[in-house]
């Protein structure tokens, strides 16, 4: 029986300094771990995240921000950003995205085409693949442009959630224009309120299984990072990424099971189809 294919992604790399020394305590401490990183482009420690990115020989996707942290594109966008020159933020805690409704289009494209243009800058290639933080790319003003993107330059992308469930609809789009693409998504930490996603000590038997249960690729993403005030204050999970990473070296033998039970793959690998 052939087994299911998965991509191990840590997610979030350069979304805080934190997170970034979480990474770099995974990547040189602990055996590997992930077959993906997942880098955000608009963070005041991406620069960073690059050298950690690029020192683990991992491969690393473009995860597209809308909705945090600054502006990349030197076009005025005064839909997209505050009075300080900051993105406006989403209420992740009650997933309510509406602000997404009052972006103009042509900032939203300037915007992602700029992340793409620094991705090419600092790493002198094209992403694995390309896909958004908090799944952003479930909304279609932001899945269109992105779509057009990946097709242009023949990446991967994500499948498009919402709420970090299926979004069956623009999942449909996005296989519809032939562009390489998961098909699953399974979040290997408890959110904020412990009803969604998977722990990765308590539910790895129910991980495994469901993975096994779905059609296709699935990406699995972990979330790791050492817990501190900015943290706190800027993500609704935050403490959770310290657990894992606790988890993680504590009983690596977990991440041992997934490479175990799955044909663990990178985005890279969908295009050799």
């Amino acid at each position: 029986m052939n087994k299911r294919r998965v991509i191990i992604t840590g997610h979030d790399l350069g979304f805080s300094k934190s997170i970034n020394e979480g990474f770099d305590y995974v990547l040189k401490k602990l055996p590997k771990v992930f077959s993906e990183l997942s880098i955000l482009p608009n963070s005041k420690y991406s620069d960073d995240a690059v050298i950690i990115a690029k020192d683990s020989g991992i491969p690393c996707n473009l995860c597209f921000c809308l909705t945090n942290s600054k502006l990349i594109s030197l076009s005025k966008s005064p839909s997209l950003t505050n009075t300080n020159g900051l993105m406006y933020n989403a209420d992740t805690k009650n997933w309510d995205f509406s602000i997404i409704d009052k972006f103009d289009q042509k900032e939203i494209e300037n915007e992602i085409s700029a992340q793409y243009e620094w991705f090419l800058k600092s790493f002198g290639h094209k992403p694995s693949a390309l896909v958004s933080q908090k799944g952003e790319h479930g909304d279609p003003k932001i899945l269109e442009p992105i779509i057009k993107l990946a097709k242009e330059e023949k990446i991967p992308m994500r499948a498009p959630l919402w709420a970090w469930k299926a979004n069956y609809g623009a999942q449909s789009l996005v296989e519809s224009e032939g562009i390489k693409t998961t098909s699953n998504f399974f979040l290997a930490l408890k959110d904020w309120r412990g009803n969604f996603g998977y722990d990765l000590e308590t539910d790895i038997e129910k991980l495994i299984a469901d993975v096994n249960g779905s059609e296709g690729v699935s990406e699995v993403l972990l979330f790791v990072g050492f817990c501190d005030r900015e943290l706190l204050d800027m993500s609704s999970v935050s403490w959770q990424r310290g657990q894992l990473l606790n988890i993680l070296k504590r009983k690596y033998f977990l991440i041992e099971r997934l490479y175990s039970e799955f044909e663990v793959i990178s985005f890279g690998d969908l295009m050799l189809e």
